[in-house]
């Protein structure tokens, strides 16, 4: 995977970062009430709760992209947003946010399958970990739904990083999902434009990234 790596000194430079495993998280809250109501809203459209919190799906590493269009059947699928760790050697190397598109019919069925059937989109450019890592709590992430704000939380609402990679077990190079934040109101929504973005009000600076979704 190549990406950008965007310092604080203003600089991109490119990487080639390689990868074993893609894994999603799910229901990574650290505050029990957050998670409870995400197994609610999950509920409204019949998604079983998990047996387990937090949950870990590992899908195709090839699901992973930094297209700006991706193909979907149907209306019942949505994007949630994100914060996505590139892991090296077992730690935390660099920080971007992330889309975990699913299809919401087959969540009904099968959560594992649902994850597997769409892609997961990133932006090409990360920040390393170690420049965010002393304030990690401040950082924030927003979705919006065909330019409406559909989820808006700090990161502080999910687990941290190294606690995720901990629970997840993962070693070596992998790219890790955090599991997303509460919907406003409540309500999961689909749309046919998705932007997600993770910023860091301490440093002045965001990454944002939007993709579309088109009919197969």
């Amino acid at each position: 995977m190549d990406v950008l790596v965007s310092s604080t000194d203003g600089e991109f430079i490119p990487i080639r970062f390689p990868f074993e495993r893609l894994v999603l998280s799910g229901w990574s809250g650290r505050d029990r009430s957050e998670v409870l109501a995400h197994v609610e809203e999950l509920g409204r459209i019949g998604v079983p709760p998990p047996d387990e919190v937090p949950k870990f799906f590992g899908v195709g590493p090839n699901l992973l992209t930094t297209s700006r269009s991706i193909g979907v059947l149907g209306d019942g699928n949505s994007g949630e947003v994100e914060y996505v760790i590139l892991i090296e050697d077992g730690s935390p190397r660099y920080v971007t946010v992330g889309s975990d598109h699913t299809d919401r019919e087959v969540e009904r069925i099968d959560i594992h399958l649902s994850k597997q059937l769409y892609p997961k989109v990133i932006p090409p450019v990360a920040w390393p970990y170690g420049e965010v890592e002393d304030h990690w709590d401040d950082l924030i992430l927003e979705l919006r739904v065909d330019r409406r704000v559909a989820q808006r939380s700090g990161v502080r609402s999910l687990l941290r990083a190294e606690d995720l990679i901990e629970k997840a077990g993962l070693r070596g190079n992998a790219v890790l999902f955090s599991g997303s934040i509460p919907w406003i109101g409540g309500r999961i929504r689909s749309g046919g434009e998705y932007r997600m973005e993770i910023s860091d009000p301490l440093l002045g600076r965001r990454i944002a990234y939007r993709y579309s979704v088109r009919r197969i």
